[in-house]
């Protein structure tokens, strides 16, 4: 198992309790640049493109992230090292 799925299997649990919201981990092969996981805390919906410490969004990954911005919803690309601040942003969405 690589690191980023790792890196998932630890955090889905956190993410789901997470209070009024709902989470879903994307395989999305076909549609490149898709992010790992999508949600919605709220009402606002979320899209987290997760990392393992030495990796980087593709540019398609951050188009598509900053689509989602610029839409209205909150999205981040998510390394061990910055998650518990993107946990602390989603627990305080609104």
């Amino acid at each position: 198992m690589g690191p980023e799925r790792k890196f998932r299997n630890k955090i889905t649990p956190l993410l789901k309790k997470i209070p009024c919201s709902w989470w879903e981990s994307i395989q999305q092969v076909a549609i490149r640049g898709t992010p790992d996981i999508i949600g919605c805390v709220q009402g606002r919906f979320v899209a987290l493109e997760l990392k393992s410490s030495a990796g980087r969004p593709s540019q398609l990954q951050e188009l598509k992230l900053k689509k989602i911005i610029d839409s209205g919803g909150y999205a981040r690309v998510v390394y061990p090292d910055n998650f518990n601040e993107v946990h602390k942003e989603l627990t305080c969405l609104k």
